[in-house]
């Protein structure tokens, strides 16, 4: 009888709408209307040992039923192949017999019974055999490289069944190959944790062990105090309206002829980190870069009100604050114009004198700022305030909130005690405090005590 041998792809009936594809979970699929089934070969292999054999012989039927259908060959006949395969069992049946109702139990005669029922194991292999062979003409057909054998599948039988899942596997590549075993992923999870649980725990136990974070995180806001000209834009610009400023006006008599000059000083710059909400709004808006991003992050407190941190603690956590990053090479420098009557950049414009952006005085709602050598001219060193030099405008009525006190001396410029300095910054060293907090605690005790000791002599 001749036998179809034309090529046939399977396709997933019980998701139409999607594509065939290996690795899919056993399921029914259809081959040219025909049904067949993938099925788990461990799966089988389990079942069928668990059953003591009797779903072996339940596949082995399926196997060669789908096998008839999907070679066309009417010469396959699945009910013999079930019948042969069962025929297996009886084997041991004369062994069983003997050793029932034998008076005594003799190893010679025991391994004679067995024999006698040796050729009750010839239609099982048999079957088993031209099972592999049909598979095998299975995979030709389908436009597979054969790799189903016969007498390897022979070979495993005695082997606690274990042809089962061999064949099975050589039909999941017609079909599909398919998990293991349902529910094998619930067990590989499973075993993820046993072997976590096991092993030695990772977590760092804080505060003990510090985290290490990049060098540019993102924790708190710091305040450079001798950058801040009290105007207002961060605290107007603060969504949370979380930024407390209070100011005053000082005064200045010029040091010969003019007009005298006013300026604000900074009283009070507090955040309230209970309202805000880490925009960065106030960092970028600041004209004067009096406001850095701190990757300090421990200031947890036990109530609410003490998250109002003053002038005093923002200026702590500038201590952190990494300088700007170099200019990308290949980028222009950055220089500022030459002041005008020729006058030296040095002597026109101090580190703590910062130069306002065109347009920033203006758009704050008061006079355009005047130039740095004109500020160098109008306000000698010994006579500005010890912050950054504000945009210049006329005596006026101090704003709402402000307070207008009388003029006072700044204290001049002096120098660090080197004894204090060497001397704090041992002590916070040896309580563990970061170096670059250290160093910052450091020099201000030093300038205090400088100034002390400054102010003593001249009294």
């Amino acid at each position: 009888m001749a036998i179809d041998t034309s090529t046939r792809v399977p396709q997933i009936v019980d998701e139409p709408d999607e594509v065939f594809r290996p690795g899919s979970p056993p399921g029914q699929i259809t081959v040219d209307g025909e049904s067949y089934r993938r099925r788990s070969p461990l799966g089988v292999w389990l079942l069928s040992l668990l059953t003591l054999g009797l779903y072996a012989m339940v596949w082995h039927y399926k196997v060669n039923d789908e096998a008839r259908r999907y070679l066309r060959d009417t010469r396959i006949v699945p009910g013999f192949a079930f019948l042969a395969f069962s025929l297996a069992g009886l084997a041991l049946v004369p062994a069983a017999l003997y050793w029932l109702f034998a008076d005594r139990l003799t190893f010679w005669g025991f391994a004679l019974w067995i024999a006698a029922g040796l050729p009750f194991l010839i239609p099982p292999i048999i079957t088993v055999y031209r099972t592999g062979d049909r598979i095998r003409r299975m995979q030709e057909q389908a436009g597979l490289e054969p790799t189903a054998n016969g007498l390897v599948g022979f070979l495993l039988m005695p082997a606690l069944l274990a042809a089962v899942p061999y064949y099975q596997a050589e039909l999941n590549l017609i079909w599909g190959r398919t998990p293991l075993l349902p529910g094998i992923g619930l067990l590989k999870g499973l075993f993820v944790t046993l072997r976590h649980l096991l092993s030695r725990s990772v977590t760092q136990q804080y505060p003990k062990e510090k985290p290490v974070l990049p060098p540019r995180t993102r924790g708190v806001i710091s305040l450079k105090a001798e950058n801040c000209t009290v105007c207002w834009k961060c605290s107007r610009e603060c969504p949370d309206w979380c930024i407390y400023i209070e100011s005053h006006k000082e005064t200045h008599e010029p040091a010969s002829g003019g007009r005298a000059r006013s300026a604000k000083v900074l009283d009070r710059f507090a955040i309230d980190y209970a309202l805000c909400m880490y925009c960065g709004i106030c960092v970028e808006v600041c004209p004067f870069d009096a406001l850095f991003w701190s990757p300090e992050f421990e200031y947890a407190t036990y109530g609410i009100h003490d998250l109002v941190h003053e002038k005093e603690k923002l200026d702590e956590w500038n201590y952190t604050v990494l300088p700007p990053p170099e200019l990308e090479e290949g980028a222009d420098p950055v220089e500022d114009a030459p002041p005008e009557g020729g006058a030296p950049h040095s002597e026109a414009r101090t580190s703590a004198t910062p130069v306002a952006k065109p347009g920033i005085a203006e758009a704050s709602g008061g006079p355009p700022a005047a130039p740095p050598a004109q500020a160098a001219v109008e306000a000698p060193p010994q006579e500005r305030p010890g912050g950054p030099a504000p945009a210049e405008k006329l005596p006026e009525s101090p704003a709402p909130g402000e307070q207008t006190k009388p003029p006072h001396d700044r204290p001049a410029h002096v120098e660090p005690d080197a004894e204090t300095y060497d001397r704090v910054l041992a002590e916070e060293l040896g309580k563990g405090t970061d170096r670059r907090v250290a160093e910052g605690r450091a020099k201000s005790a030093a300038v205090r005590e400088a100034r002390r000791k400054q102010t003593e002599g001249g009294g």
